[in-house]
């Protein structure tokens, strides 16, 4: 068993050392939470008054979404999919592409079809989504990079729970307020219990990222194939009649799909795919499907969620764990309460990454402050204009004095992530 000294060396070490990265993983992550919502506040195009929507009409978007890509001066290459509102006060989405292939969106009130607005491809939810899922780094090297730190997060959990003894009684424990360091270490560790049910969660579903990364991803969902020639040969459009009687035929033979997405058909032999929420709870939308022929609107595939593997469900229930969107099932409210509590431990989990790396350069400054009380008069005044942290800034310098190198670096890399962000995201970008 090791003992106490060491689980604080080893919190210490790895909170401090990977604190500037980390911070900015978790930080990226919180927003990623919300992030459709920031681009419902950024974007008026996504607005609607929730007391002018009744139900999502597919049909009245598809046909409005044809009208208005074929009024484009761009010229369109395909419709890729049609997405229901997120929330009430949302509009559906309508992404396409472009003769060069690259991604637009379109917005449409979900009950009247009206067209509202349009949309930069690379907007907020992409950028936090890109930044915190792999640091815009290659794909591989970049979740490889950001899921082991999900380990960092589970070390810091352990440590912590052989540091802080009897952890379960400092739930209610009020906070001492007498100097800097008994403040900010009764609330590291008060907002640290709390947390301590979030922290398990995204280090566990973390480290389920970076073994699927590395081979131990579920195999692969079965998908359906187009029947007719037509539909064999090249991707096909499904007509407004097509697509009336693929709906009819869905609401059939599959009652229990509350329909979020429709994606069409990409390449030769591709389908007309409805996915969205039935009765088996966290599992993503892409879970519950029933696919069409696009020319015959013949029902090819159906699939539904709750009858996965255990090694299938674990691998779709990772995502609704990690983002927070486990309340899809329960309806809109629950939804939204679910993302808002993880954005809410987003923010204690950022905070609790600042205030360990802030407490450990005053434990720092104390030690200083030691050293100098036996040292001759003037190396004990040379102590202390260099090297205790009697301010804030001294107190910063000093923990990451010690982070060394690695400060430097992991600094580099988030402001290369954020300039290169900056450039392809921001309008004057790519």
């Amino acid at each position: 068993m090791l003992s106490k000294s060491t689980w604080i060396a080893i919190h210490s070490w790895v909170g401090v050392k990977l604190s500037i990265l980390l911070c900015f993983i978790v930080a990226t992550g919180t927003l990623s939470v919300v992030s459709h919502e920031i681009d419902w506040l950024a974007n008026p195009a996504k607005r609607i008054a929730p007391s002018t929507v009744s139900d999502m009409n597919l049909q009245a978007v598809y046909v409005q979404a044809l009208n208005e890509t074929a009024k484009l001066a761009t010229p369109v290459r395909k419709i890729e999919s049609i997405h229901a509102p997120l929330h009430p006060w949302f509009s559906a989405e309508v992404i396409y592409r472009d003769k060069d292939s690259l991604r637009h969106r379109l917005f449409f009130h979900p009950t009247t079809g009206e067209y509202l607005g349009d949309g930069r491809w690379l907007n907020w939810q992409r950028f936090f989504r890109v930044t915190h899922r792999h640091l815009m780094l290659p794909l591989t090297l970049g979740i490889t990079i950001v899921s082991a730190f999900s380990i960092a997060i589970l070390a810091l959990l352990i440590s912590s729970l052989y540091i802080y003894r009897h952890w379960w009684k400092g739930f209610f424990r009020k906070p001492r307020w007498r100097h800097r360091q008994t403040r900010w270490g009764d609330l590291h560790r008060i907002v640290g219990v709390w947390s301590l049910w979030f922290l398990l969660v995204i280090g566990l579903t973390g480290s389920w990222y970076l073994a699927e990364r590395w081979g131990a991803a579920a195999p692969s969902t079965d998908k359906g194939y187009a029947v007719t020639d037509d539909a064999i040969n090249e991707p096909v459009m499904p007509t407004q009649t097509s697509l009336n009687t693929m709906l009819h035929i869905a609401r059939v033979q599959f009652p229990a799909l509350s329909i979020k997405e429709v994606r069409f058909p990409n390449k030769a032999g591709g389908v007309v795919a409805f996915q969205g929420q039935a009765s088996a709870i966290l599992v993503r939308n892409r879970a519950n499907t029933i696919q069409f022929d696009p020319v015959s609107a013949e029902a090819v595939f159906k699939q539904d969620g709750s009858d996965f593997s255990l090694h299938t469900r674990v691998s779709e229930a990772a995502d609704p764990l990690h983002f927070g969107v486990w309340g899809e099932v329960q309806g809109n409210t629950a939804k939204l309460l679910s993302k808002l509590l993880y954005f809410v431990f987003g923010v204690f989990l950022t905070g609790l990454c600042i205030t360990g790396t802030y407490l450990y350069g005053l434990r720092v400054g104390r030690k200083g402050k030691s050293i100098s009380s036996k040292s001759s008069p003037m190396k004990n005044a040379r102590l202390t204009v260099k090297s205790l942290p009697n301010t804030p800034f001294r107190t910063w310098q000093a923990a990451l004095q010690k982070v060394g190198w690695v400060a430097w670096f992991f600094t580099s890399a988030v402001i290369t992530c954020l300039g290169y962000g900056a450039y392809i995201y921001l309008p004057f970008g790519g």
